[in-house]
């Protein structure tokens, strides 16, 4: 038997357009561009605290239903390592951001310990003979969230690690699309219960306190299941655990040794003498909170009572994006025309060039005429698909993207059949499948859909398959 305690620490790069302490760009560049004396680590430098840093910080905290610290300072974590030009990094411990927060995956409450603000080291690169730096990162503020060792199997990390991303999109406070953007250092500890036979006591079970090992630098949810799964295994057959810290290898999907396990006191903190003590107003707070956007779990409780499958409200809620033309398009059109139109067309396609909605040029409007046209049967559920494929190779082709009318124009489409050959085409085919007729209405449901299928067939894909199912619905009853 095992206990398995994990414990998540997530790096988020914040969007913001200079630095934690400079006024560098945190823009991509050339390697070591955006630098200054000042994350570059010069004698006599001096920070100067980012304001919207502070902000974003604080959304976090309010979102992950933290105590918020509204005094706050900051300190120098001490360490030698190539990536921090300084020597230390400005850090938080003694009083973060905020803290005691807490975040639901299913019936488990996942603790928050703590939400603090930070300077990224510089990036190193690897190679087979060398080592290299770029210090473009160096100075780009991070927020680390610092879980309890509350979740209890690496499939658990993945699930927290999926909501809390999807949270921090919905607020905009990183970009994950980025390199670095979100980074994993996941704490795994394992309790193993022995069983042995006593003197007097018969069969008892010992339990043997586990070791905590460290894997730093995991970047995505599966990757931190993958690294996790793997270090567990490694454990298993070890008889003894050393505290240590360990990297995750992507390519040959093993964890390897770093080095020992430091602890806190070994960093010499102490208080960082160029920066002030931080002290917030009622107001900014109130401000801040108040214009927090709204969370996906609110979002998903409003969208079930359009009576949409959770399924393809999940969809909606994987992009900010998605729902918010979504609640445009529910202005205008019904819901659950508008939820497929954006969760099964859109997306799929979104998704097969690995793009996101706010990436392309696909405007509401485009999208309310695509359901108009459904709505007169106009077009076909497939039609609607190939126009919004049509329009997203626009932008993939960087052309600007057609209106749907002129896509139909351009691929030649012939209009839909009339209604009274729809309909003439429906009796010929109850006519022709008198058995599967007869099998739907004893009950067998796939009958139903092999005769939509034949009418398909005969239209040519010239027809709606729900003007079809209406029809044929009258016909057989």
């Amino acid at each position: 038997m095992q206990e398995i305690k994990i414990g998540l620490e997530v790096h988020v790069q914040l969007n913001t357009e200079s630095k934690l302490f400079c006024s560098c760009p945190t823009s991509q560049a050339e390697p070591n561009r955006n630098v200054c004396d000042v994350c570059l680590g010069f004698p006599g430098t001096k920070p100067v605290l980012n304001e919207k840093a502070i902000e974003l910080a604080l959304k976090i905290g309010y979102a992950l239903d933290c105590r918020i610290n509204k005094k706050f300072l900051f300190s120098r974590k001490t360490y030698f390592y190539p990536d921090l030009s300084k020597n230390f990094q400005i850090t938080q411990l003694e009083t973060p951001v905020s803290s005691g927060g807490k975040l639901n995956i299913k019936d488990n409450k996942i603790r928050i310990r703590r939400v603090h603000l930070e300077e990224d080291p510089a990036k190193i690169i690897r190679e087979e003979d060398h080592v290299l730096l770029d210090y473009n990162r160096s100075g780009i503020p991070l927020v680390e969230i610092v879980t309890e060792p509350d979740l209890k199997s690496p499939r658990e990390a993945r699930i927290f690690l999926q909501k809390l991303q999807q949270i921090l999109e919905f607020i905009y406070v990183g970009d994950f699309s980025k390199e670095g953007g979100i980074r994993v250092d996941a704490n795994i500890s394992m309790t193993k219960y022995e069983s042995k036979y006593g003197y007097e006591e018969g069969l008892v079970e010992e339990k043997k306190g586990g070791v905590r090992v460290e894997i730093k630098n995991i970047s995505g949810a599966k990757e931190v299941e993958k690294a996790l799964n793997y270090e567990m295994l490694r454990q298993k057959n070890l008889l003894e655990v050393k505290r240590e810290t360990r990297l995750w290898n992507e390519k040959t999907k093993i964890t390897i040794s770093a080095r020992e396990k430091e602890e806190e006191d070994e960093y010499g903190y102490i208080f960082e003498p160029d920066l002030p003590v931080i002290e917030l107003s009622d107001k900014i707070l109130n401000e801040i909170q108040s214009n927090l956007p709204e969370l996906p779990e609110s979002k998903k409780r409003r969208f079930l009572k359009y009576k949409i499958s959770p399924e393809i409200i999940d969809t909606l809620l994987t992009e900010p994006e998605l729902t918010h033309y979504f609640e445009y398009l529910c202005e205008t059109h019904n819901e659950k025309a508008s939820a497929v139109l954006l969760a099964k067309y859109l997306k799929r396609t979104l998704n097969y060039h690995n793009l996101k909605l706010k990436d392309v040029d696909i405007d509401v409007r485009h999208l309310r005429r695509i359901i108009d046209l459904l709505q007169k049967y106009l077009i076909t559920d497939d039609v609607a698909e190939i126009i919004i494929r049509e329009m997203v190779g626009d932008h993939v082709k960087g052309k600007k993207v057609r209106e749907p009318e002129q896509v139909l124009r351009d691929l030649k489409y012939e209009k839909p059949l009339e209604e009274e050959r729809i309909r003439k085409f429906v009796l010929d085919v109850v006519r022709e499948n008198t058995k599967a007729v007869k099998d739907y209405k004893i009950g067998k449901k796939e009958s139903f859909d092999y005769l939509i299928g034949q009418v398909m067939k005969k239209t040519g894909r010239r027809a709606s398959a729900k003007r079809i199912k209406e029809l044929l619905k009258r016909e057989v009853g």
